[in-house]
């Protein structure tokens, strides 16, 4: 059971990191990147032939746009191996960290299959949640348990 281990690993290190998921990390990267070039294919063979004009060319080149920024996101997490969710006895953070006394509520893991995530929303509702998703915790539904758990340990 991953609780056990992530509690055990609590208790001696003094906190828990989930960095990025590789393998997940190089499937994106890979269907990005096939989409990307597939994109500027499609994109090249239209500009040859007719131009890119309308609402079709639009759409392939707005297309094309979100494939180079999904690759070249994918590529820098890869690279910089980013972004790390850390929980430890001051709170969570992922990129920023929200304290145990400023989280009011830890959702149920929501979204598409595999596209799965949890937020950590914060007591001020002024500040965005922490999302935390499958690109860095397989087992997204034991986590948020766990987490809350935690969250109790420290607050109470």
């Amino acid at each position: 059971m991953p609780a056990d281990v992530w509690n055990t690993q609590l208790d001696e290190d003094g906190r828990v990191v989930f960095p990025p998921r590789r393998g997940r990390l190089y499937l994106r990267l890979t269907a990005f990147g096939l989409l990307m070039l597939a994109s500027a294919a499609t994109n090249l063979d239209h500009l040859r032939t007719d131009g890119i004009s309308g609402t079709l060319g639009v759409l392939r080149l707005t297309a094309l746009a979100a494939f180079v920024y999904g690759t070249g996101l994918t590529l820098y997490q890869l690279i910089a191996n980013r972004p790390v969710v850390t929980i430890d006895a001051d709170g969570v953070a992922r990129g920023r960290r929200l304290a145990w006394s400023g989280i009011a509520k830890i959702d149920e893991p929501t979204g598409f299959t595999g596209a799965r995530t949890i937020q950590v929303h914060p007591v001020d509702r002024r500040t965005r949640p922490l999302r935390i998703s499958l690109d860095n915790v397989e087992e997204l539904d034991a986590f948020a348990h766990w987490l809350r758990s935690v969250k109790t340990r420290y607050t109470s």
